[in-house]
Order: C-alpha cells, then structure tokens, then sequence
C-alpha cells in the first residue's frame, strides 16, 4: 500500500468549481462552501480510483491578505489530515506565492520518500518544475481538473507533464458548493434628478454593492479587534487601500469605469452597514 497526498489550488477550486456547480464564475464572498463535506467525499473518490493506496494528508492551498487566514480557511485547517498553506492576496484580490508552496511541498514530500503519488487539483503551468521534479523521485503525478462544458482551464503543458489527467466529479463540487444568499441593502437616494439612465445605474450599483459586501466581510473575517476599532474611529471615511480594492472590484463586476458617484456612494453606504451596523434610533 502507497501513500498519496492532495494537493488543492483553492483559487482554481473556488473560480472553476463555482462555473461548474452554479454556471457561473463567483466571488469567494458569493459562495458557502462546505470543506468538510469535500474533503470527506474527495478522499472517498481516490480511495475508490486508487484502491491500493492510503491518504496521507490533503494540502489546502489559498491566498490571505496580509496572511492572515479567513474563518473558512480556519474551519479547512482545522479538518483532520489537511494542512492549511497561505500565500498572499494583492490590492486586486490576486494571489500571490501558491504555486510556489505547491511546488516547495512536491518536493520535499517526493525527496524523502513520503509519498508515492501526488494528486495534484490545478490548472497552473507554474506547477511543472514540481510536477517534473517528483517524478524524477518516483512519484506519480495525476492532475486534477474541473470540467465546463468541456474545458478544464488548465495548462496543456502541465497536462502533458503528468503522468494521468483526471476529471473532479461534478458531484463532489454541486454538494459542496452553494450560492450565498444575497444581502438587502437600501440604496442612498440619488443626488439628482432621475433620468433615463436611472434604471441602468441601479443595476450597476447593485453589483457593486455586492462587490463592497464582500469587502467589508472579508475585513471583518481577517481583522482583530483592535484594527476593527481602529477602522472605526475613521468613519465615515473608508481606508484607501480598502476603498481602492472595493471600487477596482465594483468597477470590474458592472463593467463600467469610471464607476458614477451613485456608485460609489452606494459601495461606501453597504460598506459601512456592514462593519458598523445602523443603531436603534440612528
């Protein structure tokens, strides 16, 4: 019996996974997932494709601002035989020092013999130098995709380098991830007068009220309490790292750039309903 360990990009994962299950590309803040439930079933799927071989440990790979870990990469880390590592988020949301990690534990699992094959969900040609090197140590490398409509959204060249490609069951994505239901937030009235264009600046608005949602929770997911203090004796001023964030997202979900200051007054708005909550009587 052989060893095998799991090796999940969580971005691949969250903006593949989320087409697949729901036909869409969502943001993390619009998804509920449920690790536990994944993570069961995914170790129940290599168990049944590789019946020879034993789950060391699943390798859960994500990016954090600042590195420091959401609640939901805590519930991950706190799952039993997987292990947590945390690259970094830019200003863009982009994340930054993954592939890196991936890579760095490829080999050092394959280098002292502690697996004889790696699974390995990605699509990120980055990942070969690992890839290669574990074979080079008598590890099979399986890569993993996540299928829309026929495509993976992977790297050919990683494909190629590997000595299988799979497919991640459908099933095991519809169960565990799910659509978070929206937020109500009332929008500020407009400055002016309504005019033709009123209708379409609402829509914009409502998307970027969901982008500055998701902001704010991703804040108050990662923060500790005396930065949440701190943020708040600067209302009603929003930080410009974070304003900046908000409104390159705002801007990038409805479309339009520059973003109006309906827009931008409404991202403000859900953005301090949600740290700050109204009071009684306010």
């Amino acid at each position: 019996m052989g060893k095998v360990s799991l090796f999940v990009d969580g971005g691949y994962f969250f903006k593949q996974g989320s087409h697949a299950a729901l036909g869409e590309k969502l943001g993390r803040h619009e998804l509920l997932f449920d690790a536990k439930q994944f993570i069961s079933e995914v170790s129940e799927w290599l168990s049944a494709t590789y019946p020879g071989d034993e789950l060391l440990r699943t390798y859960w790979y994500d990016g954090a601002r600042q590195g420091v870990p959401t609640l939901e990469q805590l519930e991950i880390a706190a799952l039993s035989f997987v292990k947590l590592r945390l690259g970094r988020l830019n200003a863009s949301g982009q994340q930054k020092g993954v592939d890196t990690l991936i890579v760095r534990d490829l080999m050092v699992l394959s280098q002292e013999r502690s697996i004889h094959r790696a699974i390995v969900l990605s699509g990120d040609e980055d990942l070969r130098e690992g890839v290669v090197y574990a074979q080079d140590r008598g590890v099979r490398v399986a890569v993993v995709g996540i299928e829309v409509h026929g495509h993976r959204s992977q790297s050919a060249e990683l494909v190629r380098d590997s000595d299988e490609s799979l497919v991640l069951p459908a099933g095991l994505l519809s169960h565990s991830l799910k659509r978070r239901p929206s937020q109500v937030v009332v929008l500020p009235p407009p400055s002016g007068p309504v005019g033709t264009d009123q209708p379409t600046l609402l829509s914009h608005a409502g998307k970027c009220i969901a982008e500055a949602l998701g902001v704010a929770t991703e804040y108050l997911a990662q923060a500790t309490g005396p930065e949440i203090a701190a943020l708040l004796e600067r209302y009603p001023e929003v930080p410009r790292e974070l304003d900046a964030l908000m409104l390159s997202r705002g801007a990038r979900s409805a479309g339009v750039y520059p973003l109006s200051q309906v827009e931008r007054r409404a991202m403000r708005a859900a953005f301090w309903n949600t740290i700050k909550p109204p009071q009684a009587g306010e």
